[in-house]
């Protein structure tokens, strides 16, 4: 009498699916799963990723204000540029000295030694 409520109501005793139709739909969302989160935990990298927070402890922050022959001023702050600097721009690839620009923010690294000599430089150049 149990089971003709149950049917009368809707609810069955076993799922009409089998065993083995359970287990592939079990696997196939396992596998959209493993197939789906690396893709957005790629986008959400990706985005994330504006610059580089791993290289720049230590580093200081400022803007551009004015460039010269051998020295940079940032915040009104005058450095020294050495020929052998690491300049970089916001995505880590090389970056030519001769496009530096007033107002371009920046994050860089003096010596240890003097204070006011730029050796790496990280410059994210104005849109």
């Amino acid at each position: 009498m149990n089971d003709s409520r149950r049917q009368k109501k809707g609810l069955h005793s076993g799922s009409r699916m089998g065993g083995q139709s359970r287990l592939f739909l079990r696997a196939g969302i396992i596998l959209l799963t493993i197939a789906v989160l690396p893709i957005l935990s790629f986008n959400i990298t990706q985005a994330d990723d504006q610059s580089l927070p791993s290289t720049t402890v230590g580093y200081q922050n400022g803007t551009i204000t004015a460039i010269h022959e051998k020295t940079l001023d940032i915040d009104e702050r005058t450095y020294s540029v050495t020929p052998d600097i690491v300049m970089l721009d916001e995505h880590g690839d090389m970056l030519d000295p001769g496009r530096l620009m007033v107002s371009a923010e920046v994050k860089f690294h003096v010596k240890k030694e003097q204070n006011n000599i730029i050796e790496k430089m990280i410059v994210k150049l104005p849109r």
